[in-house]
């Protein structure tokens, strides 16, 4: 067998080297002679769940230009209250990227940052190396781990920790049972409970799960039984919903089908397997011959990330889609859930590829929650630090060491979830709509757009007249169109699918259309009269910084 080089890690906090780790295999020697797993975490106990600081982790081999593009982008786009700690992993790079990304922190002021050096030539090992490092700070309660070759976006960070950190809710609890409920009978059995849960095959576990719930006795659990509907609901959301389910404990898990916390969530892409919009895989001959498998689809003319992401943000509903695996490019995981779950298996995916469906398996095992988070979009530009071939031959390991792992099925079962889930699928719908025809050339016309609901035979109100001066204007798209008439609404076109940051109504026809819309569309302007004119079109849209695509051949 061919004779490993000795494993060198180098931890560099703020640009300057302060100590040298000794070796990997040392430390599990240690870990192990302790008692202690070899994933244990030795962070100090803190809980600032929801406050506290994001680290990132990013495993870099080589790709230098990809990766200044996405840390460029990260900085940018991390506003507001997010506190932000970068954890560079330098696993085995070339002398000019180690040279460039070890100072990058230092050159940009950025004092809590960290670089570690390692020559693992692995992901999983590296990016464990940059897991260990983040949790080593004790305000750190949430790491994510992003590619090297992704372009983050405004608010994707406050987008997915919000929510990480939220509790989960009655429509929850209706999206599991439909994915569980399998044979769509409206009645979840033990063995698709198990399913559910990624326990195939322990059927008597499961049956004595649901018997608390099981108020006729008949072996199964049907929806009045898990949720009891509560009085007085007032209708909420895009479909309208007007049912609640009544009070229960908060850890109630109502048995197994609700975890009452997420372990990670992850975001929609451009290039993510099942997360991907609008076209997962390739739609004709060409595409095929692009691409192995998964597409990567291209941004629409004039877009940018931003514009992508700024899509996906309009086209939200507000709902987070239960998940049983997510696609590694961007994963934001719950410290608590590392502490339980573990780091990534370096040992039964060395080579990469594969870990992070195995640490999700792990996770909804355990009894965590995964979610992807519809209005959340992150570009990923797939530039590639190993050849097609090399990727094919990890791939093809990784797959065997799952089945050799996972016997009984359950990374299918969990990809199944994936696959199936219904608000993946609207996410899909509504961005094949923003991607082709006029709405692709009214999102790339500028940063934020406005659509006006003119009364159908009134007169258009005076500030309309001048509406040609406001389009010129490079921060605001306007249109306008016809509402409440008889075979004259023009309104109907513009609002099948979300372009429009705002909505603004100018009389009654248009207010009662524009309240129709408010639960699920986040700015809504009410004007009364031909000469109120709406703030929108004053203060036109919010500075947002665009990110900018990385160079290609990085």
């Amino acid at each position: 067998p061919r004779r490993r080089r000795p494993v060198r890690t180098e931890l560099i906090e703020g640009g300057q080297s302060t100590m040298r780790l000794p070796c990997i295999l040392t430390i599990a020697a240690l870990l192990r002679a302790s008692g202690q797993p070899r994933n244990f975490t030795t962070a100090p106990r803190r809980r600032l769940q929801g406050g506290g600081v994001t680290a990132v982790v990013i495993t870099v081999h080589n790709a230098l230009a990809s990766t200044i593009d996405c840390l460029e982008a990260l900085v940018a786009t991390a506003r507001g209250n997010v506190r932000l700690k970068v954890v560079l992993v330098l696993d085995n790079c070339d002398a000019p990227t180690t040279a460039s990304l070890s100072t990058w922190s230092r050159r940009r002021g950025r004092q809590d940052d960290v670089v570690v050096l390692t020559n693992h030539s692995s992901y999983s090992l590296a990016a464990n190396e940059g897991l260990r490092a983040a949790l080593h700070a004790e305000d750190v309660d949430a790491v994510a781990l992003l590619n090297s070759d992704t372009v983050p976006s405004t608010g994707w960070l406050q987008g997915l920790r919000r929510v990480l950190f939220s509790p989960p809710t009655d429509d929850d609890l209706a999206d599991a049972f439909a994915a569980a409920d399998v044979d769509e009978d409206e009645m979840i059995t033990a063995t698709e409970l198990a399913n559910y849960r990624l326990h195939p095959g322990e059927d008597a576990e499961h049956f004595e799960k649901l018997k608390p719930y099981d108020k006729n006795g008949d072996g199964a659990l049907t929806w009045p039984e898990v949720c009891p509907e509560a009085t007085d609901v007032p209708v909420r959301g895009c479909d309208d919903r007007d049912w609640a389910c009544a009070k229960r404990d908060a850890d109630d898990d109502v048995a197994g089908l609700l975890p009452p916390r997420l372990a990670a969530v992850g975001a929609l892409s451009n290039a993510a397997s099942y997360q991907t919009v609008p076209w997962p895989t390739p739609r004709n001959r060409r595409e095929r011959r692009a691409v192995r498998g998964w597409n990567v689809v291209a941004l629409p003319a004039g877009w940018t990330p931003e514009t992508a992401a700024r899509a996906a943000r309009l086209g939200a509903t507000g709902r987070r889609a239960d998940a049983g695996l997510l696609n590694g490019f961007c994963m934001l995981l719950s410290r608590d859930a590392i502490d339980a779950v573990g780091l990534l298996d370096e040992a039964t995916y060395p080579g990469g590829y594969g870990e992070e469906n195995d640490w999700a398996v792990r996770a909804r095992r355990a009894g965590w929650g995964l979610a992807v988070v519809p209005g959340v979009h992150l570009f990923h530009a797939k530039t590639q630090s190993y050849s097609i071939e090399r990727r094919q031959e990890l791939k093809l390991i990784a797959r065997e060491n799952s089945r050799a792992k996972w016997s009984h099925g359950e990374v299918g079962l969990a990809e199944r979830l994936l696959k199936r889930s219904p608000h993946l699928s609207l996410a899909r719908h509504v961005a094949e709509l923003q991607y082709t025809g006029w709405r692709a050339k009214a999102l790339a016309a500028a940063p934020a757009a406005a659509l006006v609901l003119v009364e159908g035979g009134a007169q258009p109100p005076d500030w309309l007249q001048n509406a040609a001066a406001v389009r010129r204007n490079a921060r605001l798209f306007v249109r306008s169109c016809v509402v409440g008439a008889v075979d004259v609404d023009t309104c109907a076109d513009y609002l099948v699918a979300p372009v429009f940051d705002y909505v603004v109504s100018t009389g009654p026809k248009g207010k009662t259309t524009a309240e129709a819309i408010s639960r699920c569309h986040p700015n809504v302007v009410h004007v009364d009269g031909s000469r109120q004119r709406p703030s929108v079109l004053d203060v036109h849209a919010p500075r947002v910084r665009s990110s900018q695509a990385p160079r290609r051949g990085a």
